[in-house]
């Protein structure tokens, strides 16, 4: 039994912040749809479809602890702005999924708490944001409800960046059927820019070299003008 908690603790996972204060993420690739035809139903994300951009701000990190500050900027001008916390350790607070621990692999849980215990990262895979080519870690969970009269489906798919731990893709999709009545929503965001990665529009280490060889040619191009 010794030898199993040891065995237990040994693989366990260590949960590392991978954000820092000042650190901002912006999303801006953010798309809803809607469609029911049941008179009594309602848009549960009915602010998605004013929303223009999002932008989570790190504001305080101690611990395993991040506190966010997440400002909403609406299509008409106006802005909502709020705070929050998550624990990348036992997955509390209430902004959980907008990080988690960074450098996790496959099959580590989200969270560390119990109720995460069957929530894993399905895999790393390399994707592509306006920063680059990067790896991040995937996670999905799907559920249906089928009983007489009514079915519910529902799907989440949830992109990590893996170096920081900081969402930077997630689209959800809902579908429910009762008697004669058929609703189905669906979202998605993206990040389309942040303060910690710099968006690669030319090589820095090509800029010297072709420095050189355009002040080289203006240099031949001068020398000829003035020898004709």
């Amino acid at each position: 039994m010794l030898a199993a908690m040891v065995v237990t603790l040994a693989s366990a996972q260590p949960r590392t912040v991978g954000v820092a204060v000042g650190d901002w993420f912006k999303y801006g690739d953010i798309t809803g749809s809607w469609s029911s035809n049941d008179p009594d139903a309602v848009f549960p994300l009915l602010e998605l479809n004013e929303t223009e951009w999002m932008l989570l701000s790190v504001e305080d990190v101690s611990g395993t602890n991040i506190t966010f500050q997440s400002i909403i900027h609406f299509t008409n001008g106006t802005e909502k702005t709020e705070g929050g916390y998550v624990d990348i350790d036992a997955g509390d607070g209430n902004m959980t999924l907008s990080a988690i621990s960074a450098n996790l692999n496959a099959n580590d849980t989200i969270y560390s708490s119990p109720g995460y215990s069957t929530q894993k990262i399905n895999e790393t895979i390399v994707r592509t944001y306006p920063d680059g080519v990067r790896d991040t870690n995937y996670w999905n969970m799907t559920g249906e409800y089928n009983v007489t009269g009514f079915y519910q489906y529902i799907s989440q798919s949830w992109y990590w960046d893996r170096a920081s731990g900081i969402f930077v893709e997630m689209a959800q999709e809902y579908a429910s059927q009762t008697e004669n009545y058929t609703t189905t929503w669906s979202i998605l965001l993206k990040i389309t820019e942040s303060n910690v990665w710099v968006i690669p529009e030319f090589p820095s280490f090509l800029i010297p070299p072709l420095f050189m060889t355009a002040t080289l040619l203006l240099v031949i191009v001068y020398k000829r003008k003035h020898s004709m």
